[in-house]
């Protein structure tokens, strides 16, 4: 760890991009100014940690209640559908919306003088 000591108005540099700036100094705290592209993330240490705590306490809980439900039976379904040319229950692809993707014929046009 570096430690550099620094009065109100100095500044330290990280790279080139990034300033920290003391702002002021009151009893036993300090004002601090950090000057950042903003694709660079600033947070206090303690506020990640605490997140990560909660993060790992609801996976936790998330954890036992998941194991608490009884497995549920994987669903089958079929779909049927009515045929709209014969009038007959079929899984085929006579329904409208579903398989065929012909075009609808064409009736030929009448001949004009």
């Amino acid at each position: 760890m570096l430690v550099l000591t620094r009065r109100p108005g100095e500044r330290i540099r990280i790279g080139e991009d990034i300033e920290v700036v003391v702002v002021s100094v009151r009893g036993d705290g300090v004002r601090l100014g950090l000057i950042a592209p903003k694709s660079v993330s600033i947070c206090r240490s303690e506020l990640i940690e605490q997140v990560s705590e909660e993060n790992v306490a609801a996976a936790q809980s998330a954890a036992v209640v998941m194991d608490s439900v009884p497995p549920t039976p994987p669903m089958t379904a079929r779909l049927h559908l009515k045929s709209t040319s014969r009038g007959a229950d079929t899984e085929s692809s006579t329904h409208p919306l579903v398989g065929s993707h012909r075009k609808p014929e064409r009736r030929p046009r009448k001949a004009t003088m």
